[in-house]
């Protein structure tokens, strides 16, 4: 009896496993790949130097924002120069953007895991029409590029974001491209 109840719960368990892994899309574009939710929509605003991408849905005022460095960030020192050029004035773009709409946005450090890496991250709270929210910025180097992810919108609304941003957060790679062969000389016999 025992054994007929194990094998019921572990065709359960494959059928929940199966139904869900057929409502995960895959994303992949120049060595970027991470795995999203049905319903979710991805805008790609990508240029030369970053991948840019925005994942959203029709009916959730929560964002979750991308941008992958093209180029290589494989130092300390590179790392320190992509806070100054890159991240500080996409934080003071954010803290700006939430006093131009009234609020007095506020900075606190946090940390998360992107791609199995431990992720510096700074949360800027406040509070819009009676509302509280945050933009949580993280950055981490992976396989040699910058990624920095955003979470942005109403609590509430990144509350129910929240296993998207999971899934986003923990499947997301980076493949590095393959270096061009150079074609050896035909040696003459």
């Amino acid at each position: 009896m025992k054994r007929a109840i194990v094998c019921v719960f572990a065709f359960a368990m494959l059928m929940v496993v199966g139904v869900a892994a057929q409502n995960n899309k895959h994303f992949t574009k120049d060595g970027l790949s991470f795995d999203y939710p049905d319903g979710w929509t991805i805008t790609d605003g990508s240029n030369s130097d970053a991948q840019d991408l925005t994942l959203s849905r029709a009916d959730s005022e929560a964002q979750i924002k991308f941008f992958v460095h093209r180029g290589k960030v494989n130092t300390p020192d590179k790392l320190e120069l992509a806070k100054t050029k890159l991240i500080e004035p996409y934080l003071n773009y954010y803290e700006k953007e939430f006093a131009r709409m009234g609020a007095k946005p506020e900075r606190a450090a946090a940390t998360t895991q992107i791609a199995g890496a431990n992720a510096e991250g700074v949360r800027i709270t406040a509070v819009l029409d009676g509302q509280p929210g945050e933009a949580g910025v993280y950055w981490a180097t992976v396989g040699e590029r910058l990624v920095v992810l955003t979470l942005f919108g109403p609590d509430k609304a990144i509350k129910k974001a929240a296993p998207t941003w999971d899934a986003v957060r923990n499947s997301l790679k980076i493949e590095m491209a393959a270096p061009k062969a150079t074609p050896s000389p035909k040696t003459k016999p």
